[in-house]
């Protein structure tokens, strides 16, 4: 059995990593584009009307898939001990000096990039929704 809507999940998903790794700062566009994206290659492969509630479930996996694929790629990229030194250093020279003493940046590293992955993945599945919605929307006009 084929699923008409894997391959839209999939190329929405990586959408928003390739466009992401390109520009990282405009993350919240690119997921909306992936969502967006997602429902209307849907709507080509089964030319019939997508209800809203699967619109929305190829924006959530969209998004899902994007975010998961931000995040491996950036603890691949972070393997390397000369880019988590260079991250520490960032870090150490940015810390403002109202704030104290920096901590050890060493030791907070791993949370740091879990509370950055969750943070990435909820970025990317809240706005591919928003992206999937639009598309849902526009795909309605059309037919009417």
């Amino acid at each position: 059995m084929k699923d008409p809507y894997l391959k839209p999940v999939i190329f929405g998903g990586l959408l928003i990593t390739l466009l992401s790794v390109i520009f990282a700062p405009a993350i919240f566009l690119w997921a909306i584009t992936g969502g967006y994206v997602a429902v209307r290659i849907a709507n080509k492969i089964t030319k019939e009307i997508m209800s809203m509630r699967d619109g929305l479930f190829l924006g959530l996996f969209s998004g899902i898939t994007g975010g998961t694929c931000l995040d491996i790629l950036t603890l691949v990229s972070f393997r390397s001990t000369d880019n988590q030194r260079m991250l520490i250093r960032t870090l150490e020279k940015n810390w403002p000096k109202e704030a104290g003493s920096a901590p050890n940046f060493p030791e907070l590293l791993p949370a740091l990039f879990l509370t950055t992955s969750i943070f990435v993945i909820v970025i990317a599945v809240l706005f591919a929704v928003i992206g999937a919605y639009g598309g849902i929307l526009v795909s309605r006009r059309k037919i009417s």
